[in-house]
């Protein structure tokens, strides 16, 4: 399912909103936004951001109300649990957009 204009604003200002505040506490970030490197896919699926300090990994997923729980949602959300559940240093949080 495809984000309306104004869910794929609040997407993308929530996933710039996390970045910077990961980038403070001193994370590499890449960012599925403009003005941040592209993370690489992981399980055919690409997260908004992955955080990195030192052997630490943050994936990090933002979806809207719209997207929500869609079928494409429960598949990344496998795919990046699956993934933080082999390393040990790595996380794997979603939030969802009002």
């Amino acid at each position: 399912m495809s984000r309306s204009k104004r869910s794929r604003s609040k997407h993308d200002a929530k996933v710039r909103e996390i970045a910077k505040k990961l980038e403070k506490q001193g994370f590499g970030v890449q960012a599925d936004i403009p003005g941040y490197p592209t993370p690489d896919t992981i399980g055919g699926y690409r997260p908004d951001i992955v955080g990195t300090k030192g052997k630490e990994r943050k994936i990090h997923e933002v979806e809207t109300p719209d997207s929500l729980n869609s079928a494409r949602d429960q598949k990344q959300q496998q795919a990046f649990k699956q993934s933080a559940k082999r390393s040990k240093n790595t996380t794997f949080k979603r939030t969802v957009t009002d």
